[in-house]
């Protein structure tokens, strides 16, 4: 990865030292000039649902959680969605 993050001013240094030149350059052709918020929650419902099932046997439920983001309770709370509806 290309990388000279000197040549950037502000969060562009950043990203350019996170992701190289060339990803930097994209990012601001793309989204310049527009004010951007990354909400907390990276993961779709399904892909988080499907993942916890897919885990649910060979990780703790902390594990689950850090891998998420969430916290044990919203896993435990998902972990009961699911059960309820293998059961209908």
């Amino acid at each position: 990865m290309n990388c000279n993050p000197d040549r950037y001013s502000g969060i562009y240094r950043e990203l350019a030292e996170l992701i190289g030149d060339a990803a930097t350059q994209k990012i601001w052709k793309r989204f310049s000039g527009l004010n951007i918020t990354f909400p907390q929650k990276l993961y779709s419902k399904e892909f988080r649902r499907d993942f916890i099932k897919e885990n649910l046997n060979e990780m703790k439920i902390s594990e689950i959680a850090r891998a998420l983001g969430l916290s044990e309770r919203r896993v435990r709370q998902i972990i009961a969605e699911i059960k309820m509806e293998d059961v209908l």
